[in-house]
């Protein structure tokens, strides 16, 4: 074989080689590229997956926060609205103490309670309770501070032993989760 002929061969044989490398090298650069926009690809889902996590953690706990903050104002407004409604009614007793009404009621509750306490009962009423009394007939037994403003009697048996509070703030106290149920009802509608 001529020499020219092998230089051929060898010419031909070598762009073979160089085309399949060349095409072979196209393929792996493929398939790398093809595989970093793979994997680009999953690192970018993983940050949007990651991004809506903390934006719906976000939304969640501004809104909890926003909730709490609503129903904090909401139970202060209702508050202020119960004390407001627990003041109209100390101010309608303090009115209701000046009436004849008022006295009907110190004197069948004294006489109730003498009725259950005994005759020798000892009457304790406030100092205007006790004036108002003695101005109208109706004589009483001992005046007390502990009445208070808000009026009403204490009736204890003569040893002390059992004592009837049928004071307008003990009144109150004692109904205070009606009065305070009552209140909220009528916020709520």
């Amino acid at each position: 074989m001529p020499l020219e002929e092998i230089l051929d061969r060898i010419q031909k044989d070598t762009e073979k080689e160089e085309q399949a490398l060349i095409s072979k090298s196209e393929e792996e650069a493929r398939k790398i590229i093809e595989d970093a926009k793979n994997k680009a690809s999953a690192i970018r889902a993983s940050y949007d997956e990651k991004a809506r996590e903390d934006a719906e953690t976000e939304k969640r706990q501004r809104t909890s926060s926003a909730t709490l903050e609503g129903r904090s104002f909401l139970e202060q407004e209702r508050e202020k609205i119960e004390n407001n409604y627990q003041e109209a009614l100390r101010s309608k007793l303090v009115d209701l103490l000046k009436t004849d009404e008022y006295l009907e009621f110190l004197k069948k509750a004294i006489g109730n309670s003498k009725k259950i306490l005994g005759q020798d009962a000892v009457v304790y009423l406030n100092k205007d309770d006790s004036a108002r009394m003695m101005e109208k007939g109706i004589a009483s037994s001992k005046t007390s501070d502990k009445i208070g403003q808000l009026g009403g009697v204490i009736v204890t048996s003569a040893d002390g032993k059992m004592i009837i509070d049928l004071t307008f703030s003990e009144i109150v106290r004692n109904n205070s989760d009606k009065i305070r149920k009552v209140v909220r009802d009528h916020i709520n509608g």
